[in-house]
């Protein structure tokens, strides 16, 4: 990186590895002024999860790229069968994209969706990218110990 010193000007060519490793000031290669220098810190890479857990009561189900979707809806060839009026029969499912994972709306009354820390999503024809924790109901909002929530967790 390039350091002009604020007293003569001069032009600096800097290594912020080294300077970051000794810790010690930078002097001016002409006027031997110390420089002011604002090394930036690298943002930590942020790891994607490549697991998915969905619960619904005693039934887990993976999702990751061997597993790559679950359905869910008020029919038998769900993944997650969920008996309830306002359940379309094949009403959203989850699934593992590019390393991120969506929850995936297809119903008529929607899904809502929890994430821990934050505000609840409800999703109309809709996709959502899923984080941390939290839990899906389908067809309306209900309490998250109720026995018709999937919860999930990335890992």
């Amino acid at each position: 990186m390039i350091v002009f010193c604020e007293d003569c000007g001069g032009r600096n060519f800097i290594d912020p590895e080294e300077v970051r490793k000794s810790g010690k000031p930078v002097r001016c290669t002409e006027c031997n002024d110390i420089l002011k220098i604002s090394i930036p810190i690298p943002a930590p890479e942020k790891k994607l999860a490549s697991l998915l857990e969905l619960r619904l009561g005693d039934h887990l189900i993976e999702v990751s790229q061997t597993r790559p979707s679950v359905t869910m809806g008020r029919q038998e060839h769900n993944d997650f069968e969920i008996i309830d009026t306002r359940v379309s029969r094949s009403h959203a499912r989850v699934e593992y994209r590019k390393g991120q994972f969506f929850v995936i709306d297809h119903s008529t009354n929607g899904t809502y969706v929890m994430i821990t820390g934050r505000k609840g999503v409800n999703l109309k024809h809709d996709e959502l990218v899923l984080e941390g924790r939290g839990f899906i109901t389908l067809g309306r909002k209900i309490a998250p110990n109720s026995p018709k929530a999937v919860h999930f967790v990335l890992k």
